[in-house]
């Protein structure tokens, strides 16, 4: 197997928060001890409230419907990422940096890639099977032109690094914190060597109509909001203020002959609740496991299990859709906030938060019940509405 990178490790990258979930998918992988011995920060639950301090609820992850699965990590991705990289390595896969995937031939019996090196000269790449990897990049879709932006996302986020911020104490201080903000969130991350990700997620128009930078709208939004910028008050930003736009979409196909289509490049959600990292590890290990059964039959026109994967996959991203859509509209935060553990609702949004997102009909049956209860709630309200008007950004 050949994996090429278009740009050496480590390197930054956004999206620090793994789920407990994606532990089993580590121990699959082998090498959950490396991850584990990293030094990374415990995280046992997430926290969410709103950014005037009226309502919050912090959710742990061992109250979930599935045992065994309390905690997960926050990475520092630079690192969490070498990590991956160097145990495919010592798999045995041959790993090429700083080469870029320039065309693809797809043929009857095998695939044709067109790649350039470090010094930009152009080689050939002969495979019987090829694996998108390629991220937000998304080469297949990208080519093809069969990726949708999400018409309810239109967001932009702009995010940094610091350092010497205050973090909550004891068992919190691992938690992903969201705050609520009128059109958005704010995310909160904790890391290793007193590294906190701090991230503005707002509506598009907002952003553009503000007529500010990046940087400008990012200090202006977490200046207004005080759960955030009281805990920065003798911090230091280490990184640049980075944005990033439009970044919910879905691709119409996650395989194709002899092509299958991995994370980030086969679709993206708003990260409210840090199912990127997740998403993209089990599609890579799901989309692994359909290709060797592939390859494994004799005449390769079996497209079972890639047809599995395509189906497990699209089962994972809707319903994270339908949290995060739920997240923007009227009805949900409401319940969200205050989650009744009457037939166990609660202990299904914690399993969801977790990453079992195809594991139990146990959960997926109380959570058709909890966006029942939503339902009815935006047209008969028991729970008191939230006012998103009045929150910053003003």
């Amino acid at each position: 197997m050949v994996v090429i990178e278009k740009e050496p490790h480590p390197r930054f990258h956004i999206g620090e928060s793994l789920l407990p979930q994606t532990m089993d998918l580590l121990r699959t992988l082998g090498i959950y001890e490396k991850v584990e011995q990293a030094g990374f920060v415990p995280k046992w639950g997430a926290s969410f409230m709103l950014a005037d301090g009226e309502k919050a609820n912090t959710f742990y992850f061992q109250d979930g419907l599935l045992p065994g699965r309390s905690g997960a990590f926050q990475v520092l991705r630079s690192r969490f990422d070498h990590l991956l990289l160097n145990h495919s390595r010592q798999q045995g896969a041959e790993v090429r940096e700083g080469h870029t995937l320039r065309e693809l031939a797809v043929g009857e019996d095998e695939v044709r890639a067109v790649v350039r090196d470090a010094d930009d000269a152009g080689y050939t790449l002969r495979a019987r099977f090829f694996a998108d990897a390629t991220g937000r990049d998304a080469f297949l879709a990208s080519r093809s032109k069969t990726r949708q932006l999400d018409p309810l996302l239109k967001k932009v986020a702009l995010f940094a690094h610091f350092e010497g911020v205050r973090r909550y104490e004891g068992r919190d201080a691992g938690n992903t914190v969201s705050i609520v903000i009128r059109g958005g969130w704010i995310w909160f991350i904790p890391l290793e060597d007193d590294i906190t990700s701090i991230g503005v997620v707002v509506d598009t128009e907002m952003f553009k109509t503000s007529g500010l930078s990046p940087e400008q709208y990012f200090e202006r939004v977490i200046g207004q909001v005080p759960v955030v910028s009281s805990r920065m008050t003798s911090a230091r930003r280490r990184s640049n203020v980075y944005a990033t736009t439009d970044f919910s979409y879905k691709t119409a196909a996650l395989h194709t002959d002899r092509c299958i289509v991995l994370g980030d490049a086969g679709f993206f959600l708003d990260p409210i609740f840090s199912s990127g990292v997740h998403l993209a590890i089990l599609s890579g290990v799901s989309g692994a496991e359909a290709i060797d059964a592939c390859l494994s039959h004799p005449s390769g026109s079996d497209r079972g299990p890639l047809d599995r994967y395509e189906q497990r996959m699209r089962r994972s991203q809707n319903l994270y859709f339908r949290f995060i859509h739920g997240w923007y509209t009227p009805g949900f935060l409401e319940l969200f906030l205050s989650p009744t553990r009457k037939f166990q609702l609660m202990q299904a949004i914690v399993s969801v938060l977790a990453g079992a997102a195809n594991v139990s009909w146990r959960v997926s049956l109380r959570v058709g019940v909890f966006f029942l209860l939503v339902w009815v709630n935006r047209r008969f309200p028991f729970v008191p509405a939230i006012d998103r008007s009045g929150l910053p950004p003003f």
